[in-house]
């Protein structure tokens, strides 16, 4: 198992917490609800889940065979 692959697993593990911080945030105890009428909901829901999503992406590059 090389370096870019331990790499690309801590980033999905770390990822798949961060996932889970933003479900219980989002749905489970929310301050402002999705659905509100201001659009602050949304904006919130994304900002949740956009570190999760990046550290994904990150993990899955790092899992990608380096171009000859």
């Amino acid at each position: 198992m090389t370096n870019r692959q331990k790499n690309g697993i801590a980033c999905i593990v770390i990822a798949l917490l961060l996932a889970g911080v933003a479900i219980k945030n989002s749905f489970i105890t929310p301050t402002i609800p999705v659905g509100d009428d201001s659009g602050l909901g949304v904006s919130r829901l994304v900002g949740a889940f956009l570190p999760a999503v990046l550290l994904l992406a990150l993990g899955l590059w790092f899992f990608q065979k380096p171009k000859a």
